[in-house]
């Protein structure tokens, strides 16, 4: 019997029980010879169900988990997360190139993933696992060729700087293995309490309920490698490539989920989904900056952990203008030790600020674009994915073939929505360009 059978009937067990209870109470008595006989039966039968369900939890978790049934040689020596973490894609391109290599267990992987997933991958199933080996912030290489000078110093690798990916740092829900449109139900309105005079009647007032809808928006890249790089690079080509692979998709999924409009296939991010605007074209001081955290904690949305996101710009100008000072209240007000609107490069009244390049506003522009800063409880932006990265190797596109070189397509079905857009406060036109104080 399935989990959800035996529970089903658990609860039929205790609604049987429920009934009894209640028919005694209702005729202010103690059970009767029956009742206490049939009581004590279900009381063993609800015994012996939740051993049961307890079992069929455990295997259903047991399934979860499981190791992919691998035959080369590695038999449940451990659990399906670390060897997915031991996949090598390097190994499972060669492989799809015809290279002879021992590319069995990245098959066996690749195929558990596919099971999994319950969808079919047009190339090569990557395990997320793959991705999550370095958990610091992930930056991406450049052109492999710079792997090849004369005297080759591996350890002095230096990788290409990419935006930092936010969203996560900051603390956005994550919806994994998703199957399907996801429906996640949400309160708009509650009931309304009243005061009522004696033997006054209620007026009955209902919660409002809407759905918040993910539904898979397919956000791809395409890569090449040359096949001497993917033989000899030093060093392994495995982390260039991985990191290459995963921040790129990671930052489009982090660019569409602060600033995504919902056209072309793009997720609606924060400042499209309803999100609480504050102008700072006019004035920028410290009330302005405390408007964002009022409006977030006036509309009870202060839930989870609350930061800041901007780009360098916005933090030099916040970091050079005075609390009281020619953007500030009128006539200015020079204190003798200066207070900045931003203190510390990484806080902002009492925050945490998170910098990427992801955001607009840019002095140096022609002309130059104002910048868009964004305060909330970032929790209650959710994250789903659908899939593990399906990466699909075509040696033979004709730019890449007459250069040797790989192309190689990466693909992953995300979408994000906000739960609730009241936990978000934003500004898309606080200019960047420095004050000239007298």
């Amino acid at each position: 019997m399935r989990l959800h059978e035996l529970q089903e009937k658990r609860a039929g067990i205790v609604a049987d029980m429920r009934g009894i209870n209640e028919k005694a109470e209702a005729e202010k008595r103690d059970y009767s010879a029956d009742e206490d006989t049939t009581h004590k039966s279900l009381k063993t039968e609800l015994a012996g169900l939740d051993k049961q369900i307890e079992r069929a939890r455990d295997l259903q978790e047991a399934e979860r988990s499981a190791p992919a049934i691998l035959h080369s040689g590695r038999h449940g020596d451990g659990s399906y997360e670390q060897r997915a973490g031991q996949f090598s894609l390097v190994k499972a391109i060669n492989a799809r190139l015809g290279d002879p290599v021992d590319a069995a267990f990245e098959r066996e992987i690749s195929q558990e993933v596919a099971r999994r997933s319950g969808r079919k991958f047009s190339g090569i199933a990557v395990p997320d696992e793959y991705f999550r080996i370095e958990k610091r912030t992930l930056l991406t290489s450049g052109d492999a060729a710079s792997l090849y000078p004369e005297t080759h110093r591996g350890d002095l690798f230096i990788d290409l700087l990419r935006s930092a990916i936010v969203t996560g740092r900051l603390g956005a829900t994550i919806l994994d293995g998703l199957v399907g449109d996801q429906d996640i139900p949400r309160q708009t309105k509650s009931s309304v309490a009243a005061w009522l005079s004696e033997d006054a009647a209620l007026t009955e007032t209902d919660p409002d309920f809407d759905d918040v809808v993910l539904s898979p928006k397919t956000v791809g890249s395409m890569t090449s490698y040359s096949r001497r790089t993917l033989i000899n690079s030093v060093p392994s080509i495995e982390n260039i490539v991985r990191r290459d692979l995963a921040a790129v998709i990671a930052n489009a999924i982090d660019l569409q989920a602060m600033l995504g409009n919902g056209s072309g296939n793009t997720p609606t991010g924060i400042v499209n989904a309803g999100a609480t605007e504050i102008d700072l074209s006019v004035r920028i001081n410290w009330e302005t900056i405390l408007a964002f955290i009022a409006s977030v904690e006036h509309a009870d949305a202060a839930i989870g952990s609350l930061g800041w996101a901007m780009n360098a710009w916005s933090v030099r100008k916040l970091r050079s203008v005075l609390k009281d000072g020619p953007n500030g209240d009128s006539p200015p007000v020079y204190p003798a030790h200066h207070d900045f609107l931003m203190e510390a490069p990484n806080m902002l009244a009492g925050y945490p600020a998170v910098t990427t390049s992801a955001l607009p506003g840019n002095p140096n522009d022609s002309p130059a674009t104002l910048a868009t800063i964004i305060f909330g409880a970032w929790s209650q932006l959710l994250v789903g994915y659908w899939s593990s990265t399906d990466i699909l190797v075509n040696p033979f596109e004709t730019a890449a073939y007459a250069r040797g070189r790989v192309l190689i397509r990466a693909m992953r079905d995300v979408d994000v929505a906000v739960r609730h857009p009241a936990s978000f406060a934003f500004t898309n036109n606080m200019a960047v360009t420095p004050f000239v104080y007298p």
